[in-house]
């Protein structure tokens, strides 16, 4: 059956921030998203949406012209809903994983697609108690988002290794840098996607799945990076959630550049999916510690040294898109560090988990925006 790519020309984004709603004495998830939801204002009703569990929730910007406005977005939505949610005695924290709350005690949201998940894959989703960020960037046809899908499967190893922001799980340190991905690629269809040749493969794969009674669509597919016909954009799915704003942002630019760069050029076709798959693991275990193997180089280059490469030749892509600030952000990650580091630093100093739920609920808070140049003075 054919699956018609709705796509669109100018690499307008989107983004999607799942987040943790915990409760603001004990630090633990609690499940409160119905009475959040409840009492949201009627224009965040379309940004704020429900997950599995019910100690979870979603904000997700509109279609943005600009990595900036995105930006924008996502600042109001983190602290308009912070305020909401402590109106419910909770608060908003965001990482890849909590750090202590326990899988066995999160309630299921009562929905018709998730009753079925779980009827399906039961244990397999009753651990996913995790929180991801999705960058949607628009392109413009079938050709052009099998060779972004096959890009940014290649970059994917990097883009995880600058957001892994989940070292803690069920209260211990599982000694990843992103214990988020290896939880969730226990999921069928979940991981690195498969290496299509082009877009008639892409819907081949979705017919078969259909077909076989695997999945009712193509959204049941919950890979790391996916085409998404319906709204015609590529989906970036492997990222943590970000604890800082400004990395989120900054990986949103990055993202944006890779997809807009890998479009400059004659395709290339399939990506190397065994070298990708080594170069994930390196990633989710050692995060910017990691060397990835390049095959043209024939050695291992430190993930530093690849990120550091890939913002100075992306720089001319960010100046076009007008996100070149963003993108230069990457360079604080490399150089501060990502947010499992941030988290691991907590917990070195006090020894106590209370101590990192505090520090994601206070760097979930979006601090105020500075006016863009062209509006100051």
């Amino acid at each position: 059956m054919a699956l018609e790519f709705n796509g669109s020309r100018g690499y307008t984004l989107g983004v999607e921030e799942e987040l943790h709603i915990v409760d603001a004495s004990t630090g633990e998830l609690v499940s409160k998203i119905e009475e959040v939801m409840s009492r949201l204002p009627e224009d965040l009703e379309e940004a704020v949406s429900y997950e599995l569990f019910q100690s979870v929730l979603e904000i997700k910007t509109p279609p943005c012209a600009t990595v900036s406005e995105a930006a924008g977005r996502l600042r109001e939505l983190r602290s308009r809903v912070r305020s909401w949610t402590a109106a419910c005695g909770a608060a908003l924290a965001s990482a890849g994983t909590h750090p202590f709350s326990l899988y066995r005690d999160q309630k299921i949201t009562d929905q018709e697609r998730y009753r079925k998940v779980i009827k399906t894959l039961r244990w397999v989703a009753e651990r996913e108690v995790i929180f991801g960020q999705h960058v949607h960037v628009a392109v413009p046809g079938e050709e052009e988002v099998i060779e972004a899908h096959n890009r940014l499967s290649e970059w994917a190893p990097l883009l995880l290794a600058l957001s892994s922001n989940s070292p803690f799980w069920q209260g211990m340190d599982t000694g990843f840098e992103s214990t988020r991905v290896k939880i969730f690629e226990t999921f069928p269809r979940a991981g690195l996607p498969p290496a299509f040749p082009d877009y008639g493969s892409f819907e081949s794969y979705v017919d078969l799945m259909v077909d076989s009674g695997a999945m009712d669509d193509y959204t049941f597919c919950w890979w790391d990076v996916r085409p998404h016909a319906k709204i015609g954009t590529i989906e970036l799915r492997i990222l943590d959630s970000q604890t800082s704003l400004d990395h989120a942002v900054a990986l949103t630019a990055l993202t944006q550049c890779l997809v807009a760069s890998s479009l400059s050029g004659p395709p290339k076709g399939p990506y190397n999916r065994e070298l990708a798959l080594e170069n994930k693991w390196r990633s989710s275990r050692h995060g910017l510690d990691a060397a990835f193997y390049d095959l043209g180089k024939r050695t291992n280059v430190p993930a530093r040294d690849v990120a550091r490469a890939a913002v100075e030749e992306l720089r001319p892509v960010s100046q076009d898109l007008r996100c070149e600030a963003e993108l230069l952000n990457v360079l604080e990650i490399v150089e501060r560090g990502t947010g499992s580091q941030y988290q691991r630093r907590i917990y070195e100093e006090s020894g106590d988990f209370l101590d990192v739920v505090a520090y994601l609920i206070e760097g979930t808070r979006p601090a105020m925006a500075e006016a863009p140049a062209e509006e100051q003075g």
